[in-house]
């Protein structure tokens, strides 16, 4: 188990297999409380108590859950030096900061990612959530965790879907820095990725952390508006995720999100036509979906969806546009630009 960076007192582990994982973990004592999915649970065998399973999906995000998780760590007497342990997907690690960060003000909390984009992106920068009334994690705190322990012989048993929403994150990051490090991977090495490479994830993993730390550490709380960059395609996607009832899953909506934040940033200007198509088209080559549009009957709904942004600043929803690769600007769209770029075209 090797440190690969620090990002706001944050630890993150590389770990070389399951076996070094399993003694790591073993260090933490018994003062804790295991929280995973109907999926991850089965990872462990047998499943240290006192343990929450959660039923694996959205809709386990929610108060109700986060509820069954301090009520398990209240029925079995644990303190606020207790640690909770999360061992799943962005959902699970999110509601289960969450939970510790308000569990008697504060607890430790270690989160062992098992999906790629949890990896590669979520679990780093102490955002914590949950979803309510069908809006993304509209509920949540900043709380970072104390350690983050990341084992890609995890991701094996991911099925392809699931993997590929992930690398959508990978992706996105690949675009925010000058840095060509991990766009030359992502551009040369499809095969490799595809295969889950253990060694070209790992290496994938840790320069998307590194992108990711640059923004988080000038930034930490996203009141410069420094870190929002990391948001491209978020705005689209989360209204697209709301308006379809959290069907869209959340690295395909990131996917389409990135490709109509590129069309918007070509109508408007900022970017030059060579470069949008550049970046539609390195999505395109792995497979995700980005010509869908939205029926014109729709529009109220997804309109209404962008409203509920938790990012909406005076009634005004900005979005994340990008000049070339690592240059940005955080701006509103005309709704008319919006129209055009997400909605089916008039006959």
């Amino acid at each position: 188990m090797r440190e690969i960076l620090n990002c706001l007192g944050t630890k993150v582990f590389m770990a070389d297999d399951f076996t070094d994982l399993s003694y790591h973990v073993g260090t933490y004592g018994n003062k804790t409380l295991w929280v995973c999915d109907s999926n991850t649970a089965k990872m462990v065998r047998p499943l240290p108590s006192p343990n929450v399973i959660l039923e694996a999906g959205e809709s386990s995000k929610s108060f109700a859950c986060l509820e069954r998780i301090i009520s398990v760590a209240m029925d079995n007497n644990l303190g606020r030096d207790c640690t909770f342990i999360a061992l799943g997907g962005g959902m699970i690690c999110d509601i289960t900061a969450f939970a510790a960060s308000i569990y008697m003000r504060g607890c430790k909390v270690i989160l062992i990612p098992t999906t790629l984009v949890s990896m590669a992106s979520s679990t780093l920068g102490g955002k914590t959530s949950i979803n309510f009334r069908f809006a993304k994690d509209i509920v949540g705190t900043f709380f970072p965790a104390n350690e983050v322990l990341i084992c890609t012989d995890c991701l094996r048993s991911l099925t392809q879907k699931d993997y590929m929403n992930g690398f959508a994150e990978v992706l996105k990051h690949s675009l925010l820095t000058k840095d060509d490090e991990l766009f030359n991977i992502v551009a040369t090495q499809k095969q490799k990725i595809l295969d889950r490479d253990s060694e070209t994830l790992k290496q994938m993993i840790t320069i998307s952390l590194q992108i990711k730390k640059s923004y988080i550490d000038n930034d930490p709380y996203e009141r410069l508006g420094l870190r929002a960059a990391l948001n491209l395609g978020s705005t689209f996607a989360y209204a697209l995720e709301g308006m379809s009832r959290l069907q869209w899953s959340s690295g395909q909506a990131v996917a389409w999100g990135v490709c109509k934040a590129m069309e918007a940033s070509r109508e408007m200007g900022i970017c030059t036509k060579e470069f949008a198509a550049g970046v539609i088209k390195l999505f395109a080559f792995y497979g995700f979906d980005v010509n869908y549009r939205i029926q014109r009957g729709d529009w109220m709904d997804y309109r209404n969806q962008l409203a509920k942004n938790k990012k909406t600043m005076n009634g005004v929803v900005s979005f994340v546009l990008l000049k070339d690769q690592g240059e940005y600007e955080i701006r509103p769209i005309d709704e008319d630009i919006i129209k055009s770029v997400v909605m089916v075209p008039s006959v």
